[in-house]
């Protein structure tokens, strides 16, 4: 078997073994208690890759005569498939707003929906009963992007830098910049809130 054609054959091995220890890792208990589904799957793609590495190290070096660039390289596009497979599914589907309004017009068939519903059972369901800002600012709190002091919530240098950076990248890309330049919130009347 001649050297690339070597290299590609570990490489594409690798692949489908990393996802398979990726997979496995998700399935089990390990790292359970991290509340945020994005960490908790990053860092097992990175145990994925480690012990891609070590298998690779002891197999394709034996078996193979496999040198260490093609095991570098198999080990870092193993990773670069699992990190893009979080982010374009499950990351997507535990966040999308697209995707829990597209369950409740599945749910709706009998009684079709029309925008004002929708934008009811949004509000309702997802908002309130999901608590989805509760959740947001507990996720953003752990990342270090808020601070909360007596019920006020506070943006840290860190979150500046987020947002300068998001702010970049949504320039680059085109992106609705609402998300990242939103209007300015009215300020509240001295008054508010008196009788």
């Amino acid at each position: 078997m001649g050297t690339v054609l070597r290299s590609l054959t570990i490489m594409a091995i690798s692949a489908i073994a990393g996802f398979t220890i990726f997979l496995l890792l998700t399935a089990s208990p390990l790292l359970g208690d991290m509340s945020v589904l994005f960490y908790r799957e990053a860092v097992l793609c990175g145990f994925a890759a480690i012990i891609l590495a070590i298998l690779l190290a002891v197999l394709t070096r034996r078996i193979m005569n496999a040198d260490m660039a093609t095991i570098i390289a198999s080990v870092t596009t193993s990773l670069s498939i699992n990190l893009v497979f979080l982010v374009l599914l499950p990351v997507t589907i535990d966040r999308s707003i697209s995707v829990f309004l597209l369950s409740q017009i599945e749910s709706h068939d009998a009684r079709p929906l029309d925008e004002a519903d929708l934008t009811s059972v949004f509000v309702g369901r997802y908002v309130h009963d999901m608590r989805q800002i509760d959740r947001r600012i507990a996720e953003q709190r752990l990342s270090g992007n808020i601070t909360i002091n007596r019920g006020v919530v506070r943006i840290t240098p860190q979150g500046h830098r987020f947002l300068s950076f998001s702010r970049a990248i949504a320039k680059l890309f085109g992106t609705d910049r609402r998300f990242v330049d939103p209007a300015p919130t009215p300020q509240r009347s001295a008054d508010s809130g008196h009788g």
